[in-house]
Parts: structure tokens; sequence; C-alpha cells
């Protein structure tokens, strides 16, 4: 089993309710949207492991994966990307020998069907700000994987919106309701440097509803991977 991957490395998660944890995020090439913040890196000839300062020639044996996995000493261990589900396979593949933490844009939801047994996931719901093509599909493949990878006793899933200055209000509030029962939280995330003030508006509304947290991205406040 193999994955085209970007970079490996250990770091604080700097987004969402685990953020200050210690994690190694393992960041998968390649994504299947598009978004105007993104700074996915669409493929690499090479993967950097920054663990063991060494350049790697992709795709990566699974079995170098496990190997970081078992000997680092982390909370947990993050799956990002790019878009991890679109390794499901090579994941549900890996021996969870830490907590296993999802970060995705729950846009797949035959691949979350197999991510099912991974601890933490922290799903987006895309803002139509995002530039996303075919937007209502979109959406509607979102709903359905939160319905999916919803959080249980065993299962953290909680909610991250990345919002710019502006935007529809209505919509996100509209769009948040309907997955309201399937997270333990809703994370607000500003589009690093953007004005909060629309951000905290819509916060006092849906806090009638859900606990709702505006985190920005605090890793970068802290100039830190």
């Amino acid at each position: 089993m193999i994955a085209r991957i970007s970079e490996i490395f250990e770091s604080i998660q700097g987004e969402g309710i685990l953020v200050g944890t210690l994690q190694l995020f393992i960041r998968f090439c390649g994504c299947n949207l598009n978004c105007i913040y993104c700074d996915t890196v669409k493929d690499s000839d090479f993967c950097r492991d920054h663990v063991n300062k060494r350049l790697l020639r992709n795709p990566v044996e699974i079995e170098y994966v496990q190997n970081l996995i078992d000997s680092c000493k982390v909370h947990s261990v993050s799956f990002t990307g790019g878009e991890p589900m679109l390794q499901a396979d090579f994941i549900r593949s890996l021996k969870k020998s830490k907590p296993f933490y999802l970060e995705t844009n729950m846009t797949l939801p035959e691949n979350a069907k197999k991510l099912r047994f991974v601890d933490f996931v922290a799903g987006d719901l895309k803002v139509r700000e995002a530039g996303i093509k075919k937007y209502e599909e979109i959406l509607e493949k979102t709903f359905k994987c939160f319905k999916i990878l919803r959080n249980t006793k065993k299962r953290i899933t909680f909610c991250k919106i990345v919002l710019p200055s502006n935007f529809d209000e209505e919509e996100v509030f509209n769009s948040a309701m309907q997955i309201k029962d399937y997270v333990r939280c809703f994370v607000l995330q500003p589009v690093f440097g953007s004005n909060v003030e629309n951000i905290f508006k819509l916060q006092k509304r849906m806090i009638e509803f859900a606990d709702v947290r505006l985190i920005p991205q605090v890793h970068k406040y802290l100039g830190v991977k």
C-alpha cells in the first residue's frame, strides 16, 4: 500500500477543539476541491519527512508511515492535506497505535464510510464564498458525510467553518442547522487576517442551538508549521 504525501512533521494542532495538542501530521497531496484560500500541494515528486530529516520519493510505502506512527511520542496522528479521504484505503490499512485525527472537507461520503474507526473528525462545512464549483451538490455530500461520521461516545466530531470577512450569514446558519445533531460543537475559523465582526454576529445566532467557538489558526500566530 502506498500514498502520495507532501510532508510529515510533528507540531501542535493549530485549529479546532484540540488546539495546542502535540500531533504527528501526515499531509497528503491532492484535493477534490479548489478553495480560493487553500495552500494545498496538489502533487509532489518528494515527501519531506521533517521528523527524520529525510527526503523521500513519492509514493511512500505504508510501512514507513506505520513505523513513524508507532515510534512518535504525540497525543494523536493528524491526517490532513489536501484531502485525506482520497486516501481512505491507505489510512484504513494503518494500525491505530495512536488516536487518529481526520481533517477533512467532508465531501466524499463513500470514502467516509471506510473511516468510521477514527477517534476525532475535524469536518469542514464549506461556504459559498470559498469559490467551490457545484456548491449545492457539494453541500449535500457534506451533510451525508457528517451523518456518517457523526459524533458518538467513541468518536468526537466537530464542524469547522472557515469564514472570510464577508459571507452569507443566513446561508451558513441554515447549513449549520442541518448538521447540528451530528457534531459535538462548531468552530468558526476566520481566514487568516480577516475581519471578525460578521463572525461574531453569526456566533451569537448559532449559540441558540449549539456550542459555537471562534478559534483562529493559532499556529500561524505562533509562527510554526
